[in-house]
Order: structure tokens, then C-alpha cells, then sequence
């Protein structure tokens, strides 16, 4: 950044204080006032906001831009500044020189309290009802609700659409949000909100919708990721209890048949669900097979039998690898008890990392949780993976890549998009018969070509180092392969035949390698549709069925893969029961790894302990990833904001 200097800043000594900047009395909502003093009066000094926790410009440079501003032109005089973006808390304020950072006087620190309306959740209530008030009334005051993990408007901006909500229109008052679409036993947060838009009109407060019970797990087995003999074992599996009246339920081992015979006296349970211990050096190459037992607070109880694979000494944790994409559907909400649904799907399918889409608001982060699992979630896509992520590369337009550490010496780089989805090239060929050059220039137009032309710059590092650290590229890619529309395939596609779809020829000229059509090359008896097993109709035309979500690798064995849905979905409209909830079939790939020359070996009972450690805390307690952005020294005071409250419906094919 430049920073503007003038002659009034260049002849003042470093740090001349001998300005004054104080707090002035306040008597309108949403601002703070500032009296202020100085002998370099110039139009251009200013009064800037920031956090206590910041640095702010302590050291009279730029560090991060301001949260509220406004010029102090005059010899002294009086400002007052915009609070309303700023949730309660400890600020500190500079009086600074000519758009720069030189300080005009020592800066003051106060607190913005809460001057604003009230919101509570009642608990004599068994349904979602709120009690508020606020000194700003308005017919479009409304509360959201959203997922606590994400996607509320915690900065007052609109992030992601609300999961359900009412209007508070009055000053006082009392509303029922209906809590059909939320999951019990979760957690929640209630906003209350301005006229229509994402200004607070009270502190937030976290909640958790009540199970009605009985108490249940949602799973009746559960294989956790492998142990290793002699090294420390820890996992986590309170996120999978179903119907919980509320977060108090206790865990603890349960009572075995006679006909019991593994070794499960090394295992332990906490109170709040954390399996722990270090399996007997002497096992290998066996399963810990034990029951733990849950007791809810209103006496009801549950069991679910646990299975750890242990491995021998000296051998790799990990030989096969299995791999899910999955298009979650907006997170899973057009389909009743989506949450329950997608970990048993993840569950049962033994899946060990998986790339999500569409997991806009925090969903990546609310399944890793219930799983006990670690977790990287981005704008739209999100990773989830029952071993740790070691490091998180900074994303790139609609995609994520993350590296994961399988054992000691063996690690992955893991990527994962989600690519424009209109025009839609199918339909193009369909239903708008354009020609294959007009096609290609929509695949352009949707942003598809050169997202996956950037993403596979981006990637090329890592595909250089394959055979040492191997890649995996998931993703709903919104587009058909070139190795399925085929002129032997003809027929399924509207007759066209043989057409280079950039989303597939890019990545597999790069190097990359198909999973699915590795395992079946034959595009005629094995299509593996993903799209749609519940789209059938588009206005009274067959919609084009295709396979349109992938898995690629680099540097691995493919052992199986398949495209794979639950049950027999019903078709759109009559999806909302269906067992599977999405509206993409998802891919399922099992990889062979390779053993490392030094998998196994060395200290990792030290490495292996801390890693189990974090992964377990990853489920009590979630950290948000920052990524951070250069921008304008002080806020845009004049930024308009748009958003939409209700969920957004888009497109069929996205």
C-alpha cells in the first residue's frame, strides 16, 4: 500500500502526541462520539476504530483496516463514529494524520455496549419461541436461525441464507420460528436482524434444539480409523447420539455377552464420549470390538457396538483408503433429517476422507464434529477427514485443497471443487441443440473452463511430487468426461458423440487419472451416473443423465470405485422422505496405499498420541480458518449490502 504523506506530516516530529482524542458524550443509538485536538489540522486526518485484540496502527504503519472511520478535519472538534457494526466489546481509537497512520494524539480505549434490543429463547417452550425487544421497531425486523458452526451473518453481511426464520416486527414481543427443518440435539444460533437486511438488533445467542428421545445412536455399529499395538488411541463418538433432550448425556463401557472374546480391557470411555488407551504391543492385525452405553438426562439409554482395527508393530496404519465426493444438496436441508442421514451414509460407507459440496454455512464443520473427525471448510466445498490435516493451502475459486497425514511418512495432498453450473452443457446439446464450438464456448461462459484451468496451475506442484506424497482431486464438476460421451455412446447423449469437455480433458492431460472409469472402462455398460437419481423430469423432457461428480488420483492404486445412492430416492417433488439426501448420486473410491519407508517406524507413539488428541478436540470445540485479504486501509463507510434471507433455491443442475 502507498500511504499518502503531506507537508504537515513530513515536518512533524515521529509520534507528537500533544494532540488530544476523547470520548464525547453519546445520545444517539449506533455511534460514539470523539472530541479531538491538534496543531497539524489538515481535511484528510481521520478517527479510526479498531479491536482491542488488534494491533491496529500501534506502530503508526498500516496493519488491517479499520471497522469504523471518519475525517477530523479541524483544528478541534467534534466526530462521531458508527458502532453499529460492531457486536459488544472492548475498541481502541486513533486520531491519525492525512489518511496515513501517524498518530495525533494517544489513543483511546472504550467499550460499545449493547444499547440495542433484547432476544431469549423461552424454556418453559417446547417449540423454538423468543421472547425480544427493541427502541427500532419495523414490519421487516425478523429472527434466523442458522447453523452455530457457520454461515450466520456474524460480521452483519449476508453469508448464506438463514435455515429458517419469522418476523419481530414489534417492540416488544414474542414469536415461534418454526424448528421443522432443524436437526434435534444440534446446535443453533438466533439473530435478531434489521428491516429485511443482516444489521443486529441484539447480541446473538446460541441454542440447541431438544430431541423428544428415545435416546438413540444413529448408527447400531461404528469402525473407528486404526490403531496401531503399543501406540496411544484416542477417538470421539458423542456427535453420534440422535434425539438428545439436551448436551448432558453420559458415556461409559457396556455390558458384555458371555460369548465376548476380543481384548477390549485397554479401551476406556470418558463421561463425555472419548475413547481412549494404547492397545497391548503383543496385538496386531485384530479388531477391539466393544459396546459403550449412553444415558440421557432424562433416564433413557442407548448402545452401539465400537470396532478399532489394531495393527502390528513396525506395519503402515493405513493400506486402503476410502474416499467419498458428495454434493451434500444445500447442505442436506430440502430432505427431513438430513444430519442423521448423511453420517450414517458416511458411517456405513467406512468412508475415510471425504470431498464435500454445496456445504455452505458450516455443514462440513457439523458433520466432522458428529464424526469426531477433522475438517476444513471453505465458502461452498468443505474436506472432512478422520485423519489430521497437517496443512490447509489457501483456496482458490471454487476450490479447496488440504494435506492430510495418514501415518508417519505417509500423507496425501487432497483437493476438492464444486465448478460453475450454468449454462449447463448437456442442455445445451438437448434441449438447445447448439453446435459442439457453441457448447465449448458456454463451457467458458459458466466459468468451468477456466476454473479448472486455474485450479490445475495451482495443483501442478503438487502433481510433480505424486510419487512421493500422492493427490486426489474430488469434486462435483458440473460438467459430463470426454471418456463417457464417446461416439460408441452416442445414443445416451442426445446423438451427440465424441466431445472434449474441458473438466475432464484438462485434469487428465495434467496427469491425473480417472478412478471410476479406471475400474470400468466400458462407458456403455458402465455410465455411473451421478446426475439425477431424483431430477427425471425437466419440463416434460427427459432430463440428460450423466456422470458429472468424480474422483481423480494421482500416485495411488484404484481398488473399487462406484457412483452410489441409499435406497430407491423417489423422485422430485416427493424427495423430502427419502433415505438418500441428496440429489447427486455420490462416488466412492477405494485406493491402495503404498507403504512408506518409514510408515510405522520411529517415535510416532509420540506423534500419533498428539495427532488422536487433536482430532478428538477438533469435535468439542470448532476453529475457523481466516483467510485473509489485503484491502483499503480504512472500512467503505458507503458499501451498500444485499443478501437474501430465505434459503436460495437455485438451479436443478448445480
Amino acid at each position: 500500500m502507498n500511504e499518502k504523506t503531506s507537508l504537515h506530516e513530513e515536518s512533524r516530529p515521529k509520534r507528537d502526541t500533544s494532540g488530544s482524542l476523547d470520548l464525547a458524550p453519546t445520545h444517539i443509538t449506533f455511534t460514539q462520539s470523539f472530541s479531538y485536538a491538534t496543531k497539524y489540522a489538515n481535511e484528510k486526518n481521520w478517527i479510526g476504530i479498531y479491536s482491542s485484540g488488534s494491533t491496529g496502527p500501534d506502530n503508526e504503519t498500516y496493519t488491517e483496516d479499520s471497522l469504523s472511520w471518519e475525517y477530523a478535519p479541524g483544528e478541534k472538534g467534534t466526530v462521531q463514529l458508527s458502532t453499529a457494526n460492531l457486536p459488544p466489546g472492548q475498541y481502541k481509537a486513533y486520531f491519525l494524520a492525512n489518511e496515513g497512520y501517524k498518530w495525533l494524539a494517544r489513543p483511546v480505549v472504550f467499550k460499545v455496549a449493547n444499547p440495542w434490543g433484547s432476544i431469549s429463547i423461552r424454556d418453559d417452550d417446547p417449540l423454538l419461541t423468543f421472547n425480544y425487544s427493541t427502541p427500532l421497531p419495523d414490519p421487516q425486523n425478523w429472527i434466523g436461525i442458522y447453523n452455530s458452526f457457520g454461515g450466520g451473518p456474524e460480521s452483519q453481511k449476508f453469508i448464506s441464507g438463514s435455515l429458517t426464520w419469522a418476523y419481530a416486527p414489534d417492540k416488544n414481543g414474542t414469536v415461534k420460528v418454526d424448528a421443522s427443518a432443524l436437526q434435534p440435539g444440534l446446535g443453533y444460533r438466533a439473530f435478531f436482524l434489521a428491516k429485511g437486511g443482516y444489521k443486529w438488533l441484539a447480541s446473538p445467542i446460541d441454542i440447541v434444539k431438544p430431541g423428544k428421545g428415545p435416546l438413540t445412536f444413529i448408527v447400531d455399529q461404528l469402525t473407528t480409523h486404526n490403531a496401531r499395538a503399543g501406540e496411544p488411541f484416542k477417538a470421539t463418538l458423542s456427535g453420534m447420539l440422535e434425539n438428545p433432550r439436551d448436551p448432558d448425556s453420559k458415556f461409559a463401557k457396556g455390558k458384555y455377552s458371555a460369548t465376548d472374546t476380543s481384548t477390549h480391557d485397554w479401551v476406556n470411555i470418558s463421561a463425555d464420549g472419548i475413547i481412549s488407551g494404547t492397545p497391548p504391543k503383543a496385538s496386531g492385525n485384530t479388531t477391539t470390538k466393544f459396546v459403550v452405553e449412553a444415558l440421557g438426562s432424562d433416564g433413557s439409554t442407548a448402545e452401539i457396538t465400537v470396532t478399532i482395527p489394531v495393527v502390528p508393530q513396525g506395519e503402515p496404519l493405513v493400506k486402503k483408503l476410502t474416499i467419498l465426493s458428495f454434493n451434500l444438496w444445500f447442505g442436506g436441508t430440502p430432505v427431513k433429517d438430513y444430519h442423521s442421514k448423511q453420517v450414517r451414509f458416511i458411517t456405513n460407507a467406512r468412508a475415510d476422507i471425504v470431498g464435500l459440496q454445496e456445504s455452505t454455512g458450516g455443514h462440513a464443520i457439523r458433520l466432522a464434529k458428529a464424526m469426531g473427525w477433522d475438517y476444513w471448510q471453505g465458502d461452498d466445498v468443505g474436506i472432512i477427514s478422520r485423519y489430521p490435516m497437517v496443512e490447509q493451502y489457501a483456496p482458490i475459486e471454487r476450490c479447496g485443497a488440504v494435506r492430510i497425514a495418514l501415518d508417519r511418512g505417509q500423507e496425501i495432498n487432497f483437493w476438492n471443487c464444486h465448478l460453475g453450473y450454468t449454462p449447463y452443457g448437456p442442455y445445451d446439446f438437448c434441449f438447445d441443440h447448439l453446435s459442439p464450438e457453441e457448447v465449448l464456448k458456454n463451457e467458458i461462459k459458466s466459468r468451468r473452463t477456466p476454473q479448472i484451468i486455474n485450479i490445475m496451475k495451482y495443483m501442478q506442484d503438487h502433481l510433480s511430487q505424486s510419487s512421493k506424497t500422492p493427490v486426489i482431486f474430488t469434486g462435483d464438476f458440473n460438467a459430463p468426461s470426454h471418456l463417457d460421451w464417446t461416439n460408441a455412446t452416442k445414443k445416451l447423449h442426445c446423438g451427440q458423440g465424441y466431445f472434449p469437455w474441458p473438466t475432464s480433458k484438462h485434469p487428465i492431460d495434467a496427469g491425473l487419472i480417472d478412478s471410476f472409469r479406471e475400474v470400468h472402462s466400458d462407458p456403455l455398460a458402465q455410465p455411473g451416473l451421478t446426475w439425477s437419481p431424483i431430477y427425471l423430469d425437466n419440463g416434460g423432457r427427459a432430463e440428460p443423465k450423466d456422470r458429472i461428480d468424480f474422483i481423480y488420483h494421482k500416485g495411488l492404486k484404484t481398488h473399487s470405485s462406484e457412483a452410489v445412492v441409499v435406497g430407491q430416492p423417489k423422485a422430485q417433488p416427493d424427495h423430502y422422505h427419502n433415505e438418500w439426501p441428496s440429489d447427486h448420486a455420490a462416488v466412492k473410491t477405494v485406493f491402495k496405499v503404498a507403504k512408506s519407508s518409514s510408515a510405522g517406524r520411529g517415535n510416532s507413539r509420540v506423534l500419533w498420541g498428539v495427532v488422536s488428541a487433536i482430532i478428538a478436540a477438533t469435535a468439542a470445540c470448532a476453529s475457523w480458518i481466516v483467510c485473509a485479504c489485503v484491502g483499503k486501509r480504512k472500512s467503505d463507510k458507503n458499501f451498500n449490502e444485499k443478501g437474501r434471507r430465505d434459503s436460495d433455491s437455485g438451479d436443478s443442475s448445480a
